[in-house]
């Protein structure tokens, strides 16, 4: 029996058990969607239930670590060459499939946040966002049992160079499809997901500066501090994959450098990296935990509003402007309650308005010697007005649906 060094014997057992804590929690969130028709038929919980049945793959991948590498080529290795590569099949297509699913769902965030996109107009773009990560993934994996890529590769099978008793299946490039098939595309990711966020970052903030104008100060607070929640739920699915890739790009940059990785960060690698399925549940959970944390309402409880006021609530703060019976749910009703509120009520004209393809009736106010706003200013403020409803709609929708 060969005699394996500790770090070996890290190596073959830390992963099974973070990738068991990441098995469990991806499993946990498609059971929560598949149970429930409302989820199913949502396009944000669709995209997190791809996300998540590819990290089941991929952290049962994990769980299995060393076991499918060939008897006697690694600590606990108990398999075969078919084992190994059917392995290194899943391993590889879990791992292009996962991260790029976050591409995916940064895409719907910015859809839904800087473009103002509502669910039905999302849903017909919805085939692509899950084509986006699943057609790559599968055609690396099947690109990788063609070539004979598959090796144990000292955790796990991946791309890796075959022992000198299976001549057959070791390339010398297998550091040049490692790169290409998987940390090139990784990397992308993680300078697009930067990207996006600072998008996302600059139009919240922009949006909330345009609040300023119509609100008072308190109710442009308390709007301001719900949209960054939405926005900063956004961060933490970003953040999920940086903790998760982290000391593995550290490792490989050392690796493609020349250099030899300390034990510490190959250690710390082979915890984290199946660790990502784990994360999304939080993440996809935060509402839930936040609310219990600052309220201390059950975890199970749903977001009735007679009975807590919802992290993620967006329409409140309008709700006690309703004057006369008057209900107003968006930024542009809020925003017509106070204006007429402000003056004394006297009789009121239809008069019709149209910008381009949007053309709402606009109820106008007219008394003799009473200045009126040029009609350049009148159609720039209704412009705003009718921005600020799209976008307000779309992010109220969203709220909903983070909270189904």
């Amino acid at each position: 029996m060969a005699d394996y060094s500790p770090l070996q014997k890290a190596m073959a057992i830390a992963p099974k058990c973070s990738g068991f804590i990441s098995f469990c929690s991806s499993s946990f969130i498609v059971f929560y969607v598949l149970r429930s028709p409302k989820r199913r038929g949502l396009v944000y919980h669709r995209l997190l239930l791809g996300m998540s049945i590819s990290d089941f793959f991929g952290s049962l991948m994990c769980v299995l670590s060393t076991w499918p590498i060939p008897k006697g080529e690694a600590y606990l290795a108990a398999g075969t060459v078919g084992t190994c590569a059917a392995q290194g099949f899943f391993n590889q297509t879990a791992a292009f499939c996962t991260p790029t699913y976050n591409i995916s769902l940064a895409i719907y965030y910015l859809l839904v946040i800087v473009k103002g996109w509502k669910e039905k107009r999302i849903a017909k773009v919805e085939k692509y966002l899950h084509a986006l990560p699943i057609l790559p993934g599968l055609g690396t994996g099947l690109a990788g049992l063609f070539l004979k890529l598959y090796n144990g590769a000292g955790w796990i099978c991946w791309i890796a160079p075959g022992l000198p008793n299976h001549p057959d299946r070791h390339d010398p490039s297998y550091g040049v499809y490692r790169l290409a098939f998987l940390y090139a595309v990784a990397w992308f990711i993680i300078c697009f997901l930067a990207m996006a966020m600072l998008t996302i970052y600059v139009s919240v903030l922009n949006q909330e500066k345009k609040l300023d104008k119509y609100l008072s100060t308190s109710m442009s607070k308390k709007k301001r501090t719900n949209s960054i929640k939405i926005r900063n739920q956004a961060f933490l699915y970003v953040g999920s994959m940086y903790m998760t890739w982290l000391f593995g790009s550290i490792f490989r940059f050392m690796q493609f450098a020349g250099k030899t990785p300390p034990p510490a960060i190959i250690v710390l690698f082979v915890l984290f990296f199946p660790l990502q399925g784990f994360f999304n549940m939080l993440v996809y959970f935060f509402p839930r935990i936040s609310r219990k944390v600052e309220t201390g309402v059950s975890l199970r409880a749903s977001f009735q509003e007679s009975r807590v006021a919802s992290l993620f609530r967006l329409s409140s703060p309008f709700m006690s402007l309703n004057k006369g019976g008057v209900k107003s749910s968006t930024v542009a009703d809020a925003v017509t309650n106070l204006e007429e509120t402000s003056v004394q009520r006297k009789p009121i004209e239809r008069t019709a308005v149209s910008f381009s393809s949007y053309e709402p009736e606009i109820l106008s106010e007219k008394t003799p010697g009473e200045n009126v706003d040029p009609p350049g200013e009148v159609k720039k403020k209704m412009e705003l007005k009718i921005g600020e409803t799209s976008e307000k709609d779309a992010i109220d929708e969203l709220v909903q649906i983070c909270r189904a």
